[in-house]
């Protein structure tokens, strides 16, 4: 399982959303700017993000885009799900009806313990968690709990050049 672009991109958009605190819509264009992305590949992220709620498009000359609810009540998994579907290391994760070998496979429980645990994570941070971390700052209520460094998108491709294989979230 590999995060992919889009699911790195949905997150940062959303990560830079909530770190504008003007209070008003912002264009997307000043988005890709300031993260150095593409405005159109962004554009094609909205659409997912509105449908399932996280994000409000507004209209007219000082539109632009908003969060849909704050930061703390939107979790990673909310955001990689409306842009990527399902998070699950395995077909058969997802639907045990995918393999006739579920039933009495002997690697099914690990996939699902392993998918289970990343889930848990992934529930378990908000947007406002990760803008923190994109701004250099901590994680965890334990004020001795280690620096997180922030998260980076690199390259979709192995050092060999090849592309990888596998389910991309």
């Amino acid at each position: 399982m590999r995060v992919n672009t889009r699911t790195c991109y949905a997150l940062t958009l959303m990560a830079d959303l909530c770190r504008q605190k003007t209070g008003r819509p912002a264009p997307l264009q000043e988005v890709a700017s300031r993260q150095g992305l593409s405005r159109r590949y962004l554009s094609q992220l909205t659409i997912p993000l509105r449908n399932a709620s996280l994000l409000k498009s507004v209209w007219g000359n000082r539109g632009g885009y908003m969060l849909a609810r704050r930061p703390r009540e939107i979790t990673l998994l909310e955001v990689i799900e409306a842009v990527s579907g399902p998070v699950g290391l395995t077909d058969c994760v997802l639907d045990p009806n995918y393999c006739r070998r579920a039933a009495y496979c002997e690697c099914r429980y690990l996939w699902k313990q392993i998918n289970d645990g990343i889930l848990k994570v992934l529930a378990g941070y908000t947007l406002e968690d990760l803008a923190r971390l994109g701004a250099g700052g901590e994680i965890g209520k334990d004020s001795a709990s280690p620096k997180q460094t922030p998260l980076r998108c690199s390259s979709q491709r192995r050092p060999s050049g090849r592309p990888s294989r596998g389910s991309g979230v």
